[in-house]
């Protein structure tokens, strides 16, 4: 693989479109020209199409700043680009075509456009291409005036980054970060899926309580609807079969009822005769028992004309009687109360009396022992007394006094008046006791009169009423005989009374029998809807059930405890045995998946071992190849000489050297000259250690003498013919050395040009 054109548009001070053309059979190729013409541009636009990002080793602030800026005579530029073709014809790159053309384009806004071959490519697929060529920004394929800088004047551990470069451990770190970036989005999603793991476990683990739950709860209603259907399917057949008898038996009884249905017509009517003739029979006696009661109540009547005379005398004198002896006991009644009010006015009479004495024999001091008396005037006078005594003193006692006289007249008054209340009932006495004497004498003779009524018991008849006796007896006798014509008539309809009889049994037991059918399809037709509702089976599709019970009441037991178990699980969350499916299907795949990335994480773990190892052990291998080309290498370039690269106890590299006939210096204290010439043997060494398809040297020469520069030009002579160099030089010796030289100039202030020459020609 070789470089065969670079080409530039736009790129920092290469405005207009160039080219640089690179033969195969050119070994190196030296860019020639005066201090600010542009010549480290192309250095810096190889990086650019590498897809450098470090904008201090691109030699600006930003990446716009690669864009062509303008001049005072020329416009800037919007955009820059740079593109590199290879010959693949080997296939060193791992892609399946001869020419290789890798091209990148940037914009003023910062962004920037990779590709391969005309397609649109990714940087990380632009650095892919070349990884392990040896052809990149960070190798030692592109070595400047600062890198030899650098090794010499970077720290031991700095410096061990130009021998891991050369050892190829770059490929190794770039893997390394991949896998480690790989390694903690493992570990990142092991901890996310590690939680939703637990989660999801967590869940998994009340689902299936739930599940299991469910599925114990529809494996009885399972064997709950197997026997429930045999059940059904029992009763069905059952009420079937005997819904079949009984329409047999409905149609035998109902052929019999319609037989004794004619002969019970037949006989209806005969019957109907019989009685009509009972009923004409009836209605003669009822005549004749009118005729008879009507007698009858003549009879009564006589009777009673004759006996109601007398008794109504007899009733009309008691009634007398008494009414005397009421009369009697009214006048006694007040007899004796006017002698109760003799009595009452005797004893009133003898307590006023009383008082009229004591009130004679008494004086003034003795008032308070007649204070009754005086209480009774105190009330005939209105309280006088109380009155004057409490107003007046001494003066109301002078009222008293006159107060006692006027009621002593007043009992005196009231004595005259009770004894003529005595005369007058005392009168009234006698008068009683006279209408009494009469009353008792009336009633003597009443009692006589009474006596002489009741003494009289017998009736005498007349001609009238003994002829209405006879007629009565001849019309009872007539009744009688009516009445036993039609006891034969009612015999005669018992005889025909037994046939409607057993007629009436049969009915009652088609009837019994017609509602015993329509309620053993009534349970049908609840049988069917039930298990048509609940398990949606036809009468048919039952009876094709293959289900059979050995015994029906253990069934209906049976029946009866899984419904209680049914009970005693509810509530039950059905939705759970397919939720439980799937949480355990998501779980299975999540524990699959967390096996995966753990066994990932291993084998990242083990990668990053197996990468370790491999940069170590091929750094050290290449430590040992650098090692022993620096000496060659050394020697040629200081005409013997010896140099030593160690490695210290902090993993970095010190260099140190031996120049012929000197001691052993370290690089600090090396002349310029010297540290510079003992710089280029190191990258020589490098490149000779692990040859590059493509080396860029850009100005290493610059602080050799011309004997050393002579020495460095025949090292690149033979370099050359394993490795493309292009060398960036003021040098004369090293122009020398070019096969093709490509010189750079600026004919317009701020534009570079390139101008190009084959020495053979020239030669």
């Amino acid at each position: 693989m070789f470089l065969k054109s670079l080409i530039i548009r736009g790129f920092k001070t290469f405005a207009d479109r160039i080219e640089l053309d690179f033969l195969s059979d050119a070994g190196i190729t030296a860019i020639v020209g005066p201090n600010g013409c542009g010549k480290s541009n192309v250095v810096d636009a190889f990086r650019f199409a590498l897809g450098e990002g470090n904008f201090r080793e691109l030699r600006v602030n930003a990446l716009p700043e690669v864009i062509f800026a303008g001049t005072d005579i020329r416009k800037p530029l919007s955009l820059a680009e740079v593109s590199l073709v290879f010959d693949n014809s080997s296939n060193f790159l791992p892609i399946n075509y001869s020419e290789v053309a890798v091209r990148r384009k940037t914009f003023r806004d910062g962004t920037s456009e990779f590709f391969i071959n005309q397609q649109s490519v990714r940087l990380k697929d632009l650095r892919n291409l070349f990884l392990d060529t040896g052809i990149s920004c960070d190798s030692m394929s592109i070595i400047s005036q600062g890198k030899v800088d650098a090794v010499l004047l970077s720290r031991p551990e700095e410096r061990r980054i130009f021998f891991e470069e050369v050892a190829g451990v770059h490929k190794y770190k770039v893997r390394r970060i991949e896998v480690e970036k790989k390694l903690i989005i493992c570990e990142q999603n092991l901890l996310r899926i590690t939680d939703l793991k637990v989660e999801i476990g967590e869940q998994s683990i009340a689902l299936e309580a739930q599940a299991k739950k469910a599925r114990e709860y529809k494996e009885i209603q399972k064997r709950l609807k197997e026997i429930e259907v045999a059940i059904f399917k029992r009763q069905v057949e059952d009420y079937l079969s005997k819904k079949e008898s009984i329409e047999e038996k409905l149609i035998e009884l109902r052929a019999a009822a319609q037989e004794f249905s004619n002969q019970a017509k037949e006989i209806s009517e005969r019957r109907h005769l019989l009685k009509e003739e009972i009923r004409k029979k009836e209605l003669v006696v009822d005549s004749l028992k009118l005729q008879s009661d009507e007698i009858r109540e003549k009879i009564e009547e006589a009777h009673n004309n004759i006996i109601l005379g007398r008794e109504r005398k007899i009733f009309e004198e008691k009634n007398k009687i008494r009414d005397m002896a009421e009369e009697e006991k009214f006048l006694l009644f007040e007899i004796s109360r006017f002698e109760d009010s003799i009595k009452q006015l005797d004893s009133k009479k003898a307590e006023v009396l009383s008082q009229i004495q004591q009130f004679e024999k008494a004086n003034v001091d003795d008032l308070p022992e007649l204070r009754p008396v005086i209480n009774m005037g105190m009330k005939l006078i209105g309280h006088v007394n109380y009155l004057t005594e409490a107003l007046y003193g001494k003066i109301g006692i002078a009222l008293r006094t006159q107060a006692e006289d006027k009621l002593f007249e007043m009992l005196k008054a009231e004595t005259s008046k009770i004894e003529r209340e005595e005369k007058e009932i005392i009168k009234k006495i006698k008068e009683k006791n006279e209408q009494i004497k009469g009353i008792k004498k009336k009633e003597a003779e009443l009692n006589e009169n009474l006596l002489k009524f009741e003494s009289a018991k017998d009736i005498k008849e007349t001609p009238e009423l003994k002829e209405l006796k006879k007629e009565k007896e001849r019309l009872e006798a007539k009744i009688g005989e009516i009445r036993g014509e039609k006891e034969k008539l009612f015999e005669k309809i018992e005889k025909f009374e037994e046939v409607p009889l057993k007629q009436t049994q049969d009915n009652t037991e088609l009837v019994k029998e017609e509602i015993q059918l329509a309620k053993i399809t009534g349970e049908l037709e609840q049988i069917e809807e039930r298990v048509k509702g609940e398990y949606g089976l036809t009468r048919e599709e039952l009876l094709a059930q293959e289900t059979e019970l050995s015994n029906l009441s253990r069934a209906k037991g049976e029946a009866d405890e899984l419904k209680r178990r049914l009970r005693e699980l509810e509530p039950v969350n059905l939705m759970a045995i397919d939720e439980y499916e799937k949480v355990k299907e998501r779980f299975d795949f999540i524990t699959t998946q967390h096996t995966d990335i753990n066994q990932a994480r291993a084998n990242l773990i083990t990668l990053i071992g197996d990468l370790d190892g491999k940069a170590k052990e091929n750094f050290n291998l290449t430590m040992e190849t650098i090692s022993k080309n620096f000496k060659e290498i050394f020697s040629s370039l200081f005409d013997g000489g010896e140099v030593k690269i160690e490695i210290n106890e902090n993993e970095g590299i010190d260099i140190s050297v031996c120049p012929s006939g000197r001691k052993w210096l370290n690089l600090s204290l090396l002349s310029g000259g010297e540290r510079a010439l003992t710089a280029i043997a190191l990258l020589l060494s490098f490149l000779k250690t692990q040859p590059s398809p493509l080396c860029i040297l850009d100005e290493v020469d610059a602080a050799l003498d011309e004997g050393n520069v002579i020495r460095f030009a025949r090292f690149l002579k033979d370099f050359s013919s394993k490795t493309q160099i292009i060398v960036i030089t003021h040098n004369r010796r090293t122009m020398e050395a070019a096969d093709i030289i490509y010189g750079v100039t600026m004919e317009d202030p701020g534009v570079s040009k390139v101008v190009s020459m084959k020495l053979e020609k020239v030669q």
